[in-house]
């Protein structure tokens, strides 16, 4: 059997097709990775819920707050799509109790709750995740980790969300430069300065 020899024009065209496919392939994978909250499948009452709790942990002042950066549908995702299941069945218990015991400690939906009244509610939820194992929690002894440590991973979704999005980005939270300039390890530092953040 006789072999076909390769043309120089060819070999040059094999070439570029295949550079080619290795610069394109990461363009098109990383246009995918962009978070769009219209992709939760949650429903409008869980969302509001989320958004309350991510609320009450980064309300809005002067700046941006956690609803205006959607963080409950960043949350849900999360849950969602990153974590075991053991694990976000003990999230999602986590959050319908609050919203449970929300509406009998405060009269009404969670949600629907000024800033103060959650602020009020989840601070026991805040003190007994940080408990240590053997404490008091809500009155009893617990045995080993604390029940309520889900909220301190609602907090950390919560945090997470919001500082890597473009609201924080652009609200003026975070010094934020999409193109960075010189670096300046001795640049001078006080109370009201921004920690620095580039997507690079």
């Amino acid at each position: 059997m006789e072999q076909q020899k390769l043309t120089r024009r060819q070999m040059v065209q094999r070439m570029a097709m295949a550079i080619g496919g290795t610069l394109v392939a990461p363009t098109v994978l990383l246009e995918s990775c962009s978070f769009d909250p219209d992709t939760t499948t949650a429903g409008p009452l869980r969302l509001a819920m989320l958004d309350a709790i991510a609320e009450t942990i980064i309300p809005r002042t002067a700046t941006a707050g956690a609803r205006d950066a959607k963080i409950g549908a960043f949350i849900d995702v999360m849950i969602r799509d990153c974590y075991y299941p053991d694990m976000q069945e003990k999230l999602n218990a986590g959050i319908k109790e609050i919203a449970v015991e929300g509406k009998k400690a405060i009269g009404r939906p969670f949600e629907e709750a000024t800033q103060m009244e959650r602020e009020e509610f989840l601070k026991a939820y805040d003190e007994a995740a940080n408990q240590k194992p053997g404490e008091k929690v809500f009155g009893y002894r617990q045995e080993g980790k604390v029940a309520a440590d889900f909220f301190t991973t609602l907090k950390e979704l919560t945090l997470l969300g919001y500082f890597t999005s473009e609201e924080a980005a652009t609200d003026g939270v975070i010094n934020y430069e999409p193109v960075p300039t010189k670096y300046d390890p001795c640049a001078p530092v006080d109370e009201n300065t921004k920690v620095f953040y580039s997507n690079i």
